[in-house]
Parts: C-alpha cells; structure tokens; sequence
C-alpha cells in the first residue's frame, strides 16, 4: 500500500464512498458481474446507447446517485397542451408522504413479525463508536439487531437466520431488503473473513452493574456466568431474621426427617428406577463418594470394605496388625478379608 501511495499517489487501504460504493442493489451487481466476465463489455454496455438504471433498493449508491445530474431534463411536451403540466406542492408532498409512510408501515410491520427484541443484541451495545455505514453492515436489514446467526441471500443481503425465515413464511418468497425472490432454500452463511470480523466486535454487557467490555464471539459464555451466578444466589439461604437455623447433626431424628423429605423422596425414585428399589446402597455409595471427594480415603476404604462384606468385625488395630505381620498392602488386605 505504501509504494502505491508513492508511485501512483493513490491510497488503497480505504475505500472511499464516492469511487467504492457501499450499498449495491440487485440490477447494480448484475451489471457489475456481467462486466468483469468473460463476455465482451458492449453487449451489455452498448457505446451507442445509453444505459437506463431503475432503483430497486433505497440504500443502493449506484443507481440512487445515478439520475441526479447536474443540468436539469427538460420534460417532454404533449403536441395537444401548449402548457406544462404542473403538480401543486401540497399535492407532491402528499405523494412524497404515503411513499415514506409505506416503507415506515412495511419496516414496522416485519420487526413485528421478527419480535427479537429480548433475543437478539442492540446495536446501542457496541462498545466503540462505529461508522454508520459499517453498523449497517453488521445488523439484519429486518430487525436491525447486531446480526446473530448470520444468512446471506443470493441477492447479497445479510438477515438473521430467525427473522428472514419468519419474514419469508409471513410475508412470502422474497427478499424483505430489495423485494428479489427468495427461498428458504437459497440461504447460505456469510464468508469466514465477515463472521470473524463479526464474532471480534467489542460490546457492553447489558446485565445490571456490569459494564464489562467482551468480544461478541464470547458473550454467550459470558452470559452464562451470569446465569450460573443468579442461580447460586438463588438457592443461598436467607435467614430473615427469628431463631438462627439450626445445623442438621444438632437437630432431633424427628427434624432431621423432615428436613431432608425431598432429598429422601429423590433417593427413593432413582433407587425405584436405577438400582430395584435398595435405597441403602443408593446412601452407601453417596456417603462413599463424598468422602473420597474430601480426601477422606481410611473412612472411605473401611465403608467400602463393610459394604462388600469383608473386614467386618475387626478392630482397626487388629486389622493392621494382620496387613505388618502378613506383609500385605491395603488392596491385597482387602481382597483376602
């Protein structure tokens, strides 16, 4: 780029908007493939003609800035009216008006069809100030939400995958952006190079008092740690105020069983539906691998000899004494007894 902008005084490491348009329609693009083809240019750009462009899309820059000329057209005169025929103001205007006013109805009518607001991110979320144009190029042309799952159209549009089938299956086969026939089918993801450039955008966690900047890629991760969070806290008890809650080795027999119904009542159906109905084991081997979780390995190795039958009976001393005196290690010991 650099030895460009010094031979040929040109920069090639931006694009600038009146050279390199932003927005293409459908008719616009064509032309432009057809051009660069193998086709020779005067079929489809005759010297001798000139070529008409009608807008299909209002956020096309080729064909929008195409018939806004410098000179004024002369309007044709009708052979039977010596005068022009003119429109009043209000009258213009008003046309001008319902034109805006259907575009306005159609955009509100397909985010109503879209309704994503609680599922999809805000563009107000990006953490820097984009240009407009580039956060145009991030959002669906429906909902104007940051883009999430991206599709792209055969006429080049980019929606999220939820609102254009919901559009497509509302409002019919064709393309919410430049009206192009459209098919659930005809949907393909964007290239790499755009969802990585999508996924590394920085944006702000909406949730309530965090206000930590994350790539768009990862903040689905992120959200889940605020979940699992909520969750926890959600399960804390709340002492709210009364007699301090008691812990449950202090309490009665009778208060222990109350307390823990629901976990026994749990116990009982897995050990109905896993193990035939023993409910003792089911304990035995919850109590086991609790404590093998806290490192507790002597307990656990005397629980598990008991539950298989061996070593019962015997006073840990003597237990040890048979293992010095045998030279045994603690699996042989209770393989043997």
């Amino acid at each position: 780029p650099d030895l460009l902008a010094k031979v040929f005084k040109i920069d090639v490491r931006g694009d600038i908007d009146t050279i390199h348009p932003t927005n293409f329609c459908h008719s616009c693009w064509n032309a432009v493939q057809r051009k660069f083809s193998s086709s020779p240019c005067e079929e489809y750009f005759p010297r001798n003609g000139t070529m008409e462009w009608h807008p299909h899309s209002p956020s096309c820059d080729v064909c929008g800035t195409s018939f806004r000329g410098v000179k004024r057209k002369k309007q044709a005169l009708y052979p039977q009216m010596s005068k022009k025929l003119r429109i009043p103001a209000g009258r213009a205007t008003k046309i001008r008006r319902v034109r805006n006013t259907k575009r306005v109805n159609n955009k509100a009518l397909m985010k109503k069809i879209a309704n994503c607001n609680k599922i999809h991110l805000s563009t107000k979320i990006l953490a820097l100030d984009y240009p407009v144009d580039f956060v145009k190029s991030i959002s669906c042309q429906v909902c104007e939400h940051i883009l999430a799952d991206p599709v792209e159209t055969t006429c080049r549009h980019l929606f999220c995958r939820v609102c254009i089938l919901k559009c497509l299956k509302v409002m019919g086969s064709y393309c919410p952006a430049c009206r192009y026939p459209c098919f659930p089918t005809d949907l393909v993801s964007p290239v790499k190079s755009f969802l990585s450039i999508l996924n590394s955008l920085a944006v702000r966690c909406p949730v309530k008092g965090c206000h930590e900047e994350v790539l768009l890629g990862k903040y689905c991760h992120h959200l889940s740690i605020h979940k699992e969070v909520e969750d926890k806290e959600g399960y804390v008890y709340v002492n709210k105020g009364g007699r301090p809650r008691q812990h449950l080795l202090s309490l009665t027999r009778r208060a222990q069983k109350h307390r823990l119904r629901e976990l026994k009542l749990q116990v009982k159906a897995f050990a109905e539906k896993e193990e035939g109905g023993d409910v003792k084991s089911v304990c035995l081997t919850l109590f086991l691998l609790a404590l093998r979780a806290r490192n507790e390995h002597r307990q656990a190795d005397e629980l598990e000899a008991m539950m298989q039958g061996k070593g019962t009976g015997l006073h840990p001393a003597v237990c040890l004494a048979i293992r010095v005196n045998t030279f045994l290690s603690c699996s042989q010991y209770h393989k043997m007894y």
